[in-house]
């Protein structure tokens, strides 16, 4: 068993480490600021200078400061993001629309190397938030077709044959598969989509 000197919550120390408060670090992770507090105490002891490195990129938080006004935009983001199953888009109501376009200056931000890493961290409770609005899209429609995937295979007990397929249901689930395990091998699958295909269907291969 690892000794103290290993910590328990590095993701911890690393928010702690970039500039964001215990009560932030509570609220994202959702634990009790009281946890949290100890366990950063505990990793000074190991981890000489934590303390300082946070209160030097506390202080650099002021060119980037979370304002009142942006954690309370991030806040509706989370919301609308629990109330929908989706990020806000620009198609909605007034309210969805300005979401919308506030999470996409951040995106800018982001990928001009403008947003601080506290805000980066902070904005992790919106998955796909820095991606363009195309790429969630392929995104959803790679999510929905793993549903269907999966629904075929608990329906039939086998997996979607690509060529000697028995509907055109199939044969469209078949060449999806076929094109994932092309795309594994050749090393250009995303991690987290050959990680969703392994838990719905380990050992995973296309057929014909």
């Amino acid at each position: 068993m690892a000794g103290w000197e290993v910590s328990r919550h590095p993701e911890w120390d690393m928010m702690y480490a970039s500039g964001l408060t215990v009560r932030e670090i509570a609220d994202q992770c959702k634990r009790r600021g009281n946890t949290v507090r100890a366990h950063l105490a505990n990793r000074e002891r190991f981890r000489k200078g934590l303390r300082a490195q946070h209160e030097a990129a506390f202080a650099n938080r002021e060119s980037d400061h979370q304002t009142v006004l942006w954690k309370g935009r991030l806040k509706g983001a989370e919301d609308f993001l629990a109330s929908h199953g989706r990020l806000p888009g620009h198609g909605g109501d007034s309210t969805e629309s300005s979401l919308n376009a506030w999470i996409a200056k951040q995106r800018r931000a982001y990928h001009r190397g403008e947003l601080s890493t506290s805000k980066i961290i902070l904005m992790g409770t919106l998955p796909g938030w820095n991606l363009s609005p195309q790429r969630r899209e392929w995104n959803e429609r790679w999510r929905q077709r793993l549903i269907q995937l999966e629904a075929f295979i608990a329906s039939t007990g086998r997996t979607p044959r690509w060529k000697n397929h028995a509907s055109e249901q199939e044969r469209v689930l078949g060449v999806w598969l076929h094109v994932q395990t092309q795309a594994r091998g050749e090393g250009r699958l995303a991690w987290w989509r050959e990680g969703a295909l392994d838990d719905v269907m380990p050992g995973w291969h296309s057929t014909m």
